[in-house]
Parts: C-alpha cells; structure tokens; sequence
C-alpha cells in the first residue's frame, strides 16, 4: 500500500509541478521588458502621482516626460480600488527588492518591489500598459465578450 501511494505522489508532482511552474512564468513574462531600462531606485519626494495598471505594477509619475513602472513581487487585489499608497523608502530612494509598496486604508498585506523601469515617455507608458493588459484580455476570452467591449471597460477603471 505504502508503494501504491508512494509512485501515485511520485507521479503527481512529475506531472503538476512543471504545470505550476509554466504557468508562473507565463504570468512573469508580461511584466519583463528587455528593450526598457532596468533601474535599481527613484527618488520619493519627486513622486507626482501613480496608477495602477493592475494587482501587480503600477506607473509612477514624476513629469510628462519620466515615469517609472513598478513591478511587484506579488498581487495586491486592493491596489486597483485605492486612491493611496505608501512606498517604503530608506535615504529618500525607493529601491528595487528592498523597499515595499503598502496600500493604505485596506487590510491588504504589503508587497516588494521586485523591478522598477524606466519609462521615458507617453508612448512608452502605452505601450507597457497595453502589454500588460492584453494578458488580462487573453485571461478574459472566455467569457463571451469581444475585445473592444472589454478594452473599454479596462480603460474605464
């Protein structure tokens, strides 16, 4: 018996554990971007403002011309209806794998900044966004909506 259960575990983790896996960088594929440049901080006082693209980056700004996207290491679900935010920060810097991003006035838990990009200008900041989105957009295929219908409501948030 104990052999029985022994090769249908064995067989259970040859099988999902590489399912799991695939799917985690499938999801880390739409927020890498080689052709942006990796940064390692930013200053805090110079933030202008932010947005939140989704449960897991949002884009900070600091002028029409800069802008910053941060990545997280996890979902925040509570980053999407929130006006606030904090950013831990250490000599003024927001550092990348350091310091956190902390939804405020929610019970939600914080998450570390896993990359911060530069993000140069308005049609840089579109273009990560639509990158992002359209995974959310693929993820949504099934439920019977086109994808004019569902990039409105997107942009509507």
């Amino acid at each position: 018996m104990k052999k029985i259960l022994l090769t249908i575990l064995s067989l259970f983790s040859f099988f999902a554990i590489p399912a799991i896996a695939s799917t985690a960088d499938n999801d880390d594929a739409k927020y890498y971007f080689a052709d942006l440049e990796q940064v390692d901080d930013f200053l805090y006082w110079q933030i202008n403002g932010w947005q939140a693209i989704d449960s897991r980056s949002l884009i900070v700004n600091f002028s029409p011309s800069r802008s910053y996207l941060v990545v997280l290491d996890r979902n925040i679900r509570a980053l999407m209806y929130t006006e606030q935010v904090q950013f831990s920060s250490r000599n003024l810097r927001v550092r990348a794998n350091i310091d956190r991003v902390h939804v405020l006035n929610q019970f939600a838990r914080t998450s570390r900044i896993e990359r911060i990009y530069l993000l140069p200008n308005r049609e840089t900041r579109q273009a990560v966004r639509a990158q992002i989105r359209s995974e959310e957009l693929d993820e949504n295929a099934l439920d019977g909506m086109n994808g004019d219908v569902i990039l409105d409501s997107i942009n509507s948030l």
